[in-house]
């Protein structure tokens, strides 16, 4: 009943509906709008899954109006939707390079966003991953400029801090400067 609800043109059952969402928003651009406009927020998310979500949301976002007050406010929290799941804070900006990072660079990406100054030995500890295996994720996320590394104040060794370079919470809390996007020139 949402389902038919959320479309006003024409006949749109749920099987044609889900064969839409399983090929992705290319030819249908406008029929994952509606649903992200209409359709209740924890449904569309399992159906759709975190996964294929994360992937095709930067798509789909370039379809929303910013004249409409309500497309306005419906982005604005799949926005944060996005960057909970994406990278666990629903402040951090949507981009194309988290979303093509593999699940697991997104986890210790995750980690990080929420850890802030956490160190190479805890963040593979707290993703138990192997220790090696996460300082190459960490070289990779530092190379793509979505965290910061520096010497650790509080250490006398040569202890490495990871700071998320493009959270807004890491930002506003003075961790790191403010992120500038490469211009285009």
């Amino acid at each position: 009943m949402i389902l038919r609800s959320a479309f006003w043109s024409g006949q749109l059952t749920y099987r044609k509906w889900r064969g839409i969402v399983r090929r992705g928003p290319q030819a249908h651009a406008r029929v994952f709008v509606q649903a992200f406009l209409h359709l209740p927020m924890d449904w569309l998310l399992e159906e759709i899954g975190s996964e294929k979500f994360i992937s095709i949301w930067l798509e789909v976002r370039k379809e929303f109006s910013t004249d409409s007050p309500f497309e306005t406010a419906a982005l604005d929290a799949w926005d944060a939707i996005w960057g909970v799941i994406a990278a666990g804070d629903s402040q951090y900006p949507v981009s194309s390079e988290v979303s093509r990072l593999p699940r697991m660079r997104r986890e210790v990406l995750k980690t990080i966003v929420c850890n802030p100054g956490i160190n190479a030995y805890d963040l593979a500890k707290r993703t138990r991953r192997d220790y090696s295996r996460a300082l190459k994720d960490v070289r990779q996320l530092a190379e793509t400029g979505e965290i910061e590394i520096r010497p650790d104040p509080r250490s006398n060794r040569k202890a490495k801090q990871l700071l998320p370079s493009r959270s807004i919470n890491a930002i506003l809390a003075g961790m790191v400067a403010p992120f500038k996007k490469a211009s285009k020139n």
